[in-house]
Protein backbone atom coordinates (compact mmCIF):
# COMPACT_ATOMS: atom_id res chain seq x y z
CA UNK A 1 0.00 0.00 0.00
CA UNK A 2 2.83 2.11 0.99
CA UNK A 3 4.13 2.51 -3.09
CA UNK A 4 0.45 3.31 -3.93
CA UNK A 5 -0.81 6.85 -4.09
CA UNK A 6 -2.60 7.93 -1.59
CA UNK A 7 -5.62 10.25 -2.43
CA UNK A 8 -6.79 12.03 0.78
CA UNK A 9 -10.04 12.97 -0.62
CA UNK A 10 -10.63 9.11 -1.74
CA UNK A 11 -10.05 7.81 1.87
CA UNK A 12 -12.31 11.01 3.76
CA UNK A 13 -15.90 11.23 4.49
CA UNK A 14 -17.56 14.18 5.41
CA UNK A 15 -19.08 12.56 8.67
CA UNK A 16 -22.50 14.98 8.21
CA UNK A 17 -22.94 13.40 4.82
CA UNK A 18 -21.91 9.81 5.21
CA UNK A 19 -24.12 9.72 8.59
CA UNK A 20 -28.09 9.15 7.06
CA UNK A 21 -30.57 9.42 9.92
CA UNK A 22 -34.50 8.03 9.91
CA UNK A 23 -37.47 7.16 11.68
CA UNK A 24 -38.94 3.72 10.51
CA UNK A 25 -42.33 2.65 11.28
CA UNK A 26 -43.07 -1.41 11.11
CA UNK A 27 -44.03 -1.05 7.66
CA UNK A 28 -40.44 -0.30 6.96
CA UNK A 29 -41.64 3.21 5.11
CA UNK A 30 -39.58 6.03 6.66
CA UNK A 31 -41.26 8.91 8.12
CA UNK A 32 -40.99 12.50 6.16
CA UNK A 33 -37.27 11.46 4.30
CA UNK A 34 -34.07 10.28 5.91
CA UNK A 35 -32.31 13.62 7.01
CA UNK A 36 -28.24 14.47 7.76
CA UNK A 37 -26.96 15.75 10.86
CA UNK A 38 -26.00 19.57 11.34
CA UNK A 39 -23.14 18.00 13.66
CA UNK A 40 -21.21 15.51 14.42
CA UNK A 41 -18.00 17.31 15.92
CA UNK A 42 -19.02 15.91 19.37
CA UNK A 43 -18.71 12.81 18.16
CA UNK A 44 -15.63 12.52 15.43
CA UNK A 45 -13.84 16.06 16.29
CA UNK A 46 -13.88 19.06 15.07
CA UNK A 47 -12.69 18.24 11.36
CA UNK A 48 -16.43 16.59 11.47
CA UNK A 49 -14.44 13.99 9.18
CA UNK A 50 -13.48 10.09 9.28
CA UNK A 51 -10.50 8.73 7.64
CA UNK A 52 -9.51 5.72 6.44
CA UNK A 53 -12.48 4.19 4.58
CA UNK A 54 -13.63 4.22 1.07
CA UNK A 55 -17.34 4.93 0.02
CA UNK A 56 -17.85 5.63 3.59
CA UNK A 57 -21.91 5.14 4.67
CA UNK A 58 -23.39 5.00 8.44
CA UNK A 59 -26.86 4.38 8.64
CA UNK A 60 -28.62 4.85 12.05
CA UNK A 61 -32.45 4.09 12.06
CA UNK A 62 -35.19 4.89 15.03
CA UNK A 63 -38.14 3.03 15.48
CA UNK A 64 -41.02 5.70 15.18
CA UNK A 65 -42.47 5.18 18.04
CA UNK A 66 -40.27 4.26 21.21
CA UNK A 67 -36.82 4.96 19.08
CA UNK A 68 -34.90 1.61 19.60
CA UNK A 69 -32.17 2.29 17.22
CA UNK A 70 -30.19 0.57 14.68
CA UNK A 71 -27.20 1.22 13.25
CA UNK A 72 -25.31 -0.20 10.04
CA UNK A 73 -21.92 0.66 8.82
CA UNK A 74 -20.76 -0.04 5.11
CA UNK A 75 -17.53 0.55 3.31
CA UNK A 76 -15.88 -0.56 0.32
CA UNK A 77 -12.26 -0.47 1.73
CA UNK A 78 -10.36 -0.01 4.80
CA UNK A 79 -6.89 1.78 4.89
CA UNK A 80 -4.74 -0.82 7.28
CA UNK A 81 -1.55 1.09 6.50
CA UNK A 82 -0.87 2.95 9.63
CA UNK A 83 1.44 5.77 8.04
CA UNK A 84 -0.86 5.83 4.97
CA UNK A 85 -3.41 6.79 7.22
CA UNK A 86 -1.28 9.83 8.88
CA UNK A 87 -0.74 11.04 5.18
CA UNK A 88 -4.32 11.17 4.50
CA UNK A 89 -5.17 13.10 8.03
CA UNK A 90 -2.08 15.16 7.15
CA UNK A 91 -3.60 15.98 3.30
CA UNK A 92 -6.94 16.51 4.24
CA UNK A 93 -5.92 18.51 6.73
CA UNK A 94 -3.11 20.85 4.56
CA UNK A 95 -6.06 21.30 1.83
CA UNK A 96 -8.44 22.32 4.54
CA UNK A 97 -6.43 24.97 5.63
CA UNK A 98 -5.82 26.49 2.24
CA UNK A 99 -9.15 26.49 1.62
CA UNK A 100 -9.38 28.83 4.64
CA UNK A 101 -7.00 30.63 4.39
CA UNK A 102 -8.16 31.40 0.56
CA UNK A 103 -11.15 32.79 2.92
CA UNK A 104 -10.09 34.48 5.28
CA UNK A 105 -6.60 35.68 5.10
CA UNK A 106 -4.30 36.28 7.39
CA UNK A 107 -7.28 36.21 10.09
CA UNK A 108 -7.08 31.76 10.29
CA UNK A 109 -5.33 30.31 13.50
CA UNK A 110 -3.58 28.15 11.80
CA UNK A 111 -3.39 23.85 12.63
CA UNK A 112 -4.48 24.27 15.80
CA UNK A 113 -6.76 21.08 15.95
CA UNK A 114 -5.01 19.30 13.64
CA UNK A 115 -3.21 17.23 16.90
CA UNK A 116 -6.77 16.65 18.81
CA UNK A 117 -8.24 15.75 15.43
CA UNK A 118 -5.63 12.86 14.54
CA UNK A 119 -5.78 11.56 17.51
CA UNK A 120 -9.35 10.93 17.69
CA UNK A 121 -9.30 9.40 13.81
CA UNK A 122 -7.30 6.89 13.83
CA UNK A 123 -9.06 4.46 11.54
CA UNK A 124 -10.98 2.41 13.71
CA UNK A 125 -14.68 1.57 12.43
CA UNK A 126 -17.01 4.49 12.93
CA UNK A 127 -19.64 2.75 14.15
CA UNK A 128 -17.24 1.90 17.54
CA UNK A 129 -17.14 5.62 18.08
CA UNK A 130 -20.76 6.13 17.37
CA UNK A 131 -21.83 3.54 19.81
CA UNK A 132 -20.51 5.54 22.73
CA UNK A 133 -23.52 8.15 22.37
CA UNK A 134 -26.06 5.51 21.39
CA UNK A 135 -27.65 3.61 24.25
CA UNK A 136 -26.63 0.29 25.47
CA UNK A 137 -29.46 -1.67 23.36
CA UNK A 138 -28.53 -0.61 19.93
CA UNK A 139 -29.61 -3.10 17.71
CA UNK A 140 -27.06 -4.09 14.57
CA UNK A 141 -29.40 -7.10 13.46
CA UNK A 142 -31.73 -5.36 11.18
CA UNK A 143 -34.44 -8.48 11.15
CA UNK A 144 -34.70 -8.64 14.90
CA UNK A 145 -34.88 -4.59 15.19
CA UNK A 146 -37.79 -4.62 12.98
CA UNK A 147 -39.69 -6.98 14.85
CA UNK A 148 -39.07 -4.83 17.61
CA UNK A 149 -40.29 -1.92 16.40
CA UNK A 150 -43.35 -4.23 15.08
CA UNK A 151 -44.23 -4.83 18.69
CA UNK A 152 -43.83 -1.60 20.21
CA UNK A 153 -46.10 -0.16 17.71
CA UNK A 154 -48.93 -2.35 19.25
CA UNK A 155 -48.29 -1.12 22.72
CA UNK A 156 -46.27 1.81 23.39
CA UNK A 157 -48.15 4.48 25.39
CA UNK A 158 -46.02 7.86 26.13
CA UNK A 159 -44.75 7.63 29.23
CA UNK A 160 -45.69 10.36 32.17
CA UNK A 161 -49.14 12.70 31.55
CA UNK A 162 -50.45 14.23 28.67
CA UNK A 163 -50.24 17.67 29.23
CA UNK A 164 -51.79 19.72 25.25
CA UNK A 165 -52.75 17.97 22.10
CA UNK A 166 -54.26 20.26 18.97
CA UNK A 167 -54.25 19.53 15.37
CA UNK A 168 -52.01 20.47 12.61
CA UNK A 169 -52.96 19.81 8.85
CA UNK A 170 -55.15 17.18 9.16
CA UNK A 171 -52.95 15.10 12.27
CA UNK A 172 -53.27 15.25 15.63
CA UNK A 173 -50.52 15.96 18.08
CA UNK A 174 -49.91 15.17 21.70
CA UNK A 175 -47.49 16.85 24.34
CA UNK A 176 -46.74 14.50 27.55
CA UNK A 177 -44.70 15.51 30.12
CA UNK A 178 -42.35 12.87 32.76
CA UNK A 179 -39.99 13.06 35.38
CA UNK A 180 -36.32 11.82 34.11
CA UNK A 181 -36.51 9.56 37.00
CA UNK A 182 -39.61 7.60 35.50
CA UNK A 183 -38.25 4.57 34.42
CA UNK A 184 -39.86 4.38 30.60
CA UNK A 185 -38.71 7.58 30.17
CA UNK A 186 -35.38 6.91 31.50
CA UNK A 187 -35.09 4.48 28.61
CA UNK A 188 -36.76 6.83 25.64
CA UNK A 189 -34.24 9.94 26.88
CA UNK A 190 -31.16 7.58 26.53
CA UNK A 191 -32.08 6.88 22.62
CA UNK A 192 -33.60 10.77 21.98
CA UNK A 193 -30.64 12.05 23.48
CA UNK A 194 -28.27 12.21 20.65
CA UNK A 195 -30.74 14.44 18.23
CA UNK A 196 -29.04 16.83 21.04
CA UNK A 197 -25.77 16.28 19.60
CA UNK A 198 -26.72 16.26 16.05
CA UNK A 199 -29.51 19.58 15.65
CA UNK A 200 -27.93 21.84 18.58
CA UNK A 201 -24.51 23.42 17.87
CA UNK A 202 -22.58 23.12 21.01
CA UNK A 203 -25.51 20.85 22.22
CA UNK A 204 -24.80 18.52 25.10
CA UNK A 205 -26.17 15.76 27.43
CA UNK A 206 -27.80 16.15 30.68
CA UNK A 207 -27.48 14.36 33.54
CA UNK A 208 -29.88 11.97 33.47
CA UNK A 209 -29.33 11.27 37.62
CA UNK A 210 -30.91 14.86 38.22
CA UNK A 211 -34.82 14.34 39.30
CA UNK A 212 -35.43 18.12 38.88
CA UNK A 213 -35.44 17.57 35.27
CA UNK A 214 -38.70 17.04 32.94
CA UNK A 215 -39.00 15.81 29.75
CA UNK A 216 -41.84 17.17 27.18
CA UNK A 217 -42.35 15.42 24.29
CA UNK A 218 -44.05 15.78 21.20
CA UNK A 219 -45.86 12.40 18.92
CA UNK A 220 -48.07 12.95 16.39
CA UNK A 221 -50.70 10.12 17.03
CA UNK A 222 -52.28 8.66 14.48
CA UNK A 223 -56.48 7.54 14.15
CA UNK A 224 -55.47 3.79 15.48
CA UNK A 225 -53.86 4.97 18.42
CA UNK A 226 -50.10 4.84 16.76
CA UNK A 227 -47.67 7.34 18.35
CA UNK A 228 -44.55 8.92 16.14
CA UNK A 229 -41.44 10.84 17.85
CA UNK A 230 -41.40 14.06 16.56
CA UNK A 231 -39.87 16.11 19.26
CA UNK A 232 -39.11 17.25 22.69
CA UNK A 233 -37.53 20.10 25.27
CA UNK A 234 -36.17 19.78 28.62
CA UNK A 235 -36.33 21.81 31.38
CA UNK A 236 -34.87 21.82 34.80
CA UNK A 237 -36.44 23.61 38.11
CA UNK A 238 -34.10 26.07 40.02
CA UNK A 239 -35.01 27.44 43.46
CA UNK A 240 -36.35 30.40 43.00
CA UNK A 241 -35.45 33.69 45.44
CA UNK A 242 -35.45 37.73 45.79
CA UNK A 243 -32.85 38.04 48.37
CA UNK A 244 -30.45 36.00 50.01
CA UNK A 245 -32.44 35.47 53.08
CA UNK A 246 -35.33 33.85 51.03
CA UNK A 247 -32.73 31.94 49.17
CA UNK A 248 -30.96 30.28 52.43
CA UNK A 249 -34.05 29.17 54.11
CA UNK A 250 -35.67 27.54 51.05
CA UNK A 251 -32.38 25.88 50.11
CA UNK A 252 -32.82 24.17 53.56
CA UNK A 253 -35.74 23.30 52.62
CA UNK A 254 -35.18 21.97 49.17
CA UNK A 255 -32.48 19.76 50.28
CA UNK A 256 -34.60 17.80 52.33
CA UNK A 257 -36.40 15.76 49.65
CA UNK A 258 -37.69 16.49 46.25
CA UNK A 259 -41.32 16.65 46.94
CA UNK A 260 -40.23 19.44 48.95
CA UNK A 261 -38.12 21.08 46.36
CA UNK A 262 -41.84 21.34 44.23
CA UNK A 263 -43.68 22.37 46.79
CA UNK A 264 -41.16 25.75 46.98
CA UNK A 265 -40.71 28.91 44.15
CA UNK A 266 -39.53 27.94 41.32
CA UNK A 267 -37.57 29.61 38.16
CA UNK A 268 -37.83 27.12 35.50
CA UNK A 269 -35.37 27.02 32.66
CA UNK A 270 -35.69 25.92 29.15
CA UNK A 271 -32.54 23.76 28.39
CA UNK A 272 -32.92 21.60 24.74
CA UNK A 273 -35.73 21.80 22.43
CA UNK A 274 -35.65 19.76 19.47
CA UNK A 275 -38.33 19.20 16.73
CA UNK A 276 -37.12 16.23 14.69
CA UNK A 277 -36.52 17.21 10.42
CA UNK A 278 -39.76 15.22 9.18
CA UNK A 279 -41.40 17.90 11.52
CA UNK A 280 -40.08 21.09 10.89
CA UNK A 281 -41.29 23.69 8.81
CA UNK A 282 -45.04 22.94 10.42
CA UNK A 283 -45.06 25.26 13.29
CA UNK A 284 -44.66 21.94 15.96
CA UNK A 285 -41.67 24.75 17.88
CA UNK A 286 -44.57 27.16 18.37
CA UNK A 287 -46.89 24.61 20.10
CA UNK A 288 -44.20 23.17 22.25
CA UNK A 289 -43.30 26.22 23.50
CA UNK A 290 -46.91 27.43 24.21
CA UNK A 291 -47.55 24.63 25.83
CA UNK A 292 -44.41 25.25 28.71
CA UNK A 293 -45.34 28.72 29.10
CA UNK A 294 -48.89 28.00 29.26
CA UNK A 295 -48.09 25.65 31.87
CA UNK A 296 -45.68 27.83 34.11
CA UNK A 297 -47.84 30.86 33.91
CA UNK A 298 -50.48 29.12 35.47
CA UNK A 299 -48.50 27.82 38.23
CA UNK A 300 -48.56 29.72 41.28
CA UNK A 301 -45.06 28.43 42.02
CA UNK A 302 -43.57 29.14 39.07
CA UNK A 303 -41.81 32.89 39.30
CA UNK A 304 -39.47 32.93 36.84
CA UNK A 305 -39.05 31.62 33.05
CA UNK A 306 -35.68 31.53 31.45
CA UNK A 307 -33.81 29.45 28.62
CA UNK A 308 -30.42 28.17 28.32
CA UNK A 309 -28.23 29.41 25.54
CA UNK A 310 -30.31 30.09 22.81
CA UNK A 311 -29.76 30.02 18.66
CA UNK A 312 -30.87 32.83 16.91
CA UNK A 313 -33.81 30.54 15.18
CA UNK A 314 -35.07 29.88 18.64
CA UNK A 315 -34.84 33.19 19.65
CA UNK A 316 -37.39 34.27 17.05
CA UNK A 317 -39.88 31.82 18.14
CA UNK A 318 -39.81 33.11 21.49
CA UNK A 319 -40.24 36.66 20.40
CA UNK A 320 -42.68 35.75 18.34
CA UNK A 321 -44.81 33.44 20.61
CA UNK A 322 -44.42 35.92 23.45
CA UNK A 323 -45.46 38.89 22.13
CA UNK A 324 -48.95 37.11 21.26
CA UNK A 325 -49.07 36.01 24.59
CA UNK A 326 -48.65 38.96 26.11
CA UNK A 327 -51.24 40.54 23.43
CA UNK A 328 -53.55 37.74 24.65
CA UNK A 329 -53.56 38.28 28.32
CA UNK A 330 -54.07 42.11 27.45
CA UNK A 331 -50.51 43.29 29.30
CA UNK A 332 -50.36 46.54 26.97
CA UNK A 333 -53.67 47.45 27.64
CA UNK A 334 -52.48 48.34 31.20
CA UNK A 335 -52.56 51.75 32.55
CA UNK A 336 -49.05 51.47 33.39
CA UNK A 337 -47.83 50.41 30.45
CA UNK A 338 -47.41 54.63 28.95
CA UNK A 339 -45.54 55.81 25.84
CA UNK A 340 -41.26 55.77 25.96
CA UNK A 341 -40.02 56.14 28.76
CA UNK A 342 -42.04 53.00 30.49
CA UNK A 343 -41.65 53.50 34.36
CA UNK A 344 -39.19 50.77 36.21
CA UNK A 345 -42.57 50.21 38.43
CA UNK A 346 -44.38 49.22 36.09
CA UNK A 347 -42.19 47.16 34.58
CA UNK A 348 -41.21 45.30 37.65
CA UNK A 349 -44.89 44.52 38.37
CA UNK A 350 -45.33 43.35 34.61
CA UNK A 351 -42.30 40.98 34.96
CA UNK A 352 -43.96 39.38 37.92
CA UNK A 353 -47.02 39.02 36.15
CA UNK A 354 -45.56 37.49 32.69
CA UNK A 355 -42.76 35.57 34.46
CA UNK A 356 -40.68 36.40 31.47
CA UNK A 357 -36.36 37.33 32.57
CA UNK A 358 -35.68 41.47 32.15
CA UNK A 359 -33.85 40.86 29.16
CA UNK A 360 -35.96 39.67 27.13
CA UNK A 361 -39.32 41.51 28.56
CA UNK A 362 -37.36 44.76 28.02
CA UNK A 363 -36.99 43.66 24.05
CA UNK A 364 -40.89 42.48 24.14
CA UNK A 365 -41.80 46.13 25.38
CA UNK A 366 -39.76 48.21 22.48
CA UNK A 367 -41.58 45.88 20.14
CA UNK A 368 -45.19 46.74 21.74
CA UNK A 369 -44.06 50.51 21.69
CA UNK A 370 -42.52 49.80 17.87
CA UNK A 371 -45.77 49.31 16.95
CA UNK A 372 -47.94 51.24 18.03
CA UNK A 373 -45.32 54.60 17.66
CA UNK A 374 -46.34 56.91 14.86
CA UNK A 375 -43.30 58.25 13.63
CA UNK A 376 -44.60 61.48 12.78
CA UNK A 377 -44.28 62.13 16.29
CA UNK A 378 -40.60 63.32 16.46
CA UNK A 379 -41.19 63.90 20.18
CA UNK A 380 -42.47 60.53 20.97
CA UNK A 381 -39.67 58.65 18.65
CA UNK A 382 -36.94 60.19 19.87
CA UNK A 383 -38.13 59.14 23.15
CA UNK A 384 -38.00 55.19 21.63
CA UNK A 385 -34.93 55.24 20.14
CA UNK A 386 -33.23 56.98 23.80
CA UNK A 387 -34.94 53.85 25.82
CA UNK A 388 -33.55 51.71 23.23
CA UNK A 389 -30.15 52.69 23.35
CA UNK A 390 -30.28 52.90 26.81
CA UNK A 391 -30.52 49.54 27.28
CA UNK A 392 -28.30 48.56 24.82
CA UNK A 393 -25.42 50.60 26.20
CA UNK A 394 -26.13 49.33 29.69
CA UNK A 395 -26.14 45.47 28.13
CA UNK A 396 -22.64 46.22 26.09
CA UNK A 397 -20.59 48.38 28.73
CA UNK A 398 -17.87 46.20 28.69
CA UNK A 399 -17.64 46.42 24.71
CA UNK A 400 -17.60 49.80 24.71
CA UNK A 401 -15.52 50.88 27.05
CA UNK A 402 -12.08 51.23 25.24
CA UNK A 403 -13.92 53.20 22.54
CA UNK A 404 -13.99 57.16 22.80
CA UNK A 405 -17.52 58.98 23.25
CA UNK A 406 -18.15 59.22 19.77
CA UNK A 407 -16.98 56.14 18.96
CA UNK A 408 -19.44 54.57 21.53
CA UNK A 409 -21.97 56.81 20.18
CA UNK A 410 -21.84 55.68 16.28
CA UNK A 411 -21.34 52.21 17.75
CA UNK A 412 -25.14 52.22 20.04
CA UNK A 413 -26.26 54.47 17.18
CA UNK A 414 -25.38 51.10 14.31
CA UNK A 415 -26.69 48.47 16.45
CA UNK A 416 -30.21 50.72 17.34
CA UNK A 417 -30.77 50.74 13.27
CA UNK A 418 -29.83 46.93 13.49
CA UNK A 419 -32.81 46.34 16.67
CA UNK A 420 -35.60 48.31 14.99
CA UNK A 421 -35.28 47.00 11.68
CA UNK A 422 -35.65 43.36 12.87
CA UNK A 423 -38.29 44.51 15.48
CA UNK A 424 -39.98 45.91 11.96
CA UNK A 425 -39.52 42.16 10.69
CA UNK A 426 -40.98 39.70 13.81
CA UNK A 427 -43.98 42.28 14.25
CA UNK A 428 -44.93 41.79 10.39
CA UNK A 429 -45.44 38.01 11.13
CA UNK A 430 -47.09 38.86 14.68
CA UNK A 431 -51.29 39.17 14.23
CA UNK A 432 -51.81 43.09 15.36
CA UNK A 433 -54.28 43.04 18.35
CA UNK A 434 -57.28 45.17 17.63
CA UNK A 435 -56.05 47.70 20.26
CA UNK A 436 -53.12 48.47 18.61
CA UNK A 437 -52.85 51.62 16.20
CA UNK A 438 -52.76 51.60 12.59
CA UNK A 439 -49.10 52.20 11.82
CA UNK A 440 -48.49 54.81 9.36
CA UNK A 441 -46.56 54.30 6.35
CA UNK A 442 -43.79 56.76 7.07
CA UNK A 443 -40.22 56.84 6.31
CA UNK A 444 -38.22 57.42 9.29
CA UNK A 445 -36.77 61.00 9.18
CA UNK A 446 -32.77 61.02 9.08
CA UNK A 447 -31.75 60.80 13.03
CA UNK A 448 -30.73 64.78 14.55
CA UNK A 449 -26.86 65.38 14.89
CA UNK A 450 -25.47 64.07 17.73
CA UNK A 451 -26.48 65.47 20.88
CA UNK A 452 -24.63 63.09 23.43
CA UNK A 453 -25.34 63.56 27.59
CA UNK A 454 -22.66 65.93 28.89
CA UNK A 455 -22.00 63.13 31.61
CA UNK A 456 -21.62 59.82 28.77
CA UNK A 457 -18.37 59.21 29.36
CA UNK A 458 -18.12 58.79 32.92
CA UNK A 459 -20.55 56.53 35.85
CA UNK A 460 -23.56 56.90 37.70
CA UNK A 461 -26.33 58.73 35.93
CA UNK A 462 -23.39 58.52 32.47
CA UNK A 463 -24.65 55.50 32.44
CA UNK A 464 -27.49 56.53 30.43
CA UNK A 465 -27.09 56.96 26.95
CA UNK A 466 -28.75 60.52 26.00
CA UNK A 467 -27.52 60.77 22.48
CA UNK A 468 -28.82 60.82 18.66
CA UNK A 469 -26.35 60.62 15.36
CA UNK A 470 -26.94 61.60 12.25
CA UNK A 471 -23.75 60.59 10.31
CA UNK A 472 -21.82 57.14 9.70
CA UNK A 473 -18.61 57.36 11.59
CA UNK A 474 -16.40 55.35 8.96
CA UNK A 475 -13.45 55.28 11.29
CA UNK A 476 -14.95 53.27 14.42
CA UNK A 477 -12.87 50.64 15.91
CA UNK A 478 -14.41 47.39 15.70
CA UNK A 479 -17.14 46.37 19.24
CA UNK A 480 -19.63 43.70 19.34
CA UNK A 481 -22.85 44.90 20.20
CA UNK A 482 -25.49 42.77 21.49
CA UNK A 483 -29.11 43.35 21.36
Amino acid sequence: MSATIIRPEEWTADSNKALSVSLVKSDATTVGSEFHPQFTYPIFGEAEAIYGFKNLTIELKFGSTDLLPYLKVSYSEKLEDKDALASVIEGDKKQKRQGEEMDDGHEMGGNQEEVSDIETQDGDDPGVTLREFLPKDVLTEEHQWHERVKDAEKSFSPPGERVASYSQSGSNFEIWRAPISEERQKVLHERMQIFVLFLIEGGSYIDATDDRWRIYSLYEKSGDGVYTFAGFTTVYSYLWYKNAQVYDSTTKLGAESNDDFFNLYQRKRISQFVILPPFQGQKHGPKLYDTLMNEFYKDPLVKEVTVEDPNVAFDDLRDRCDMERLDKIGIWNDDGFTDAPVSKEWIQFALAKTKIIPRQFQRLVEMALLRRLKKSDRNSYRKYRLQVKQRLFKHNKEALKDLDKFERIAKIDEAYRSVEEDYYRLLSVVPVPQTAPEQQDVVPEPLPEAEPDPSFKGKGKGKHVQFELGEDNHDVKRAKVEY
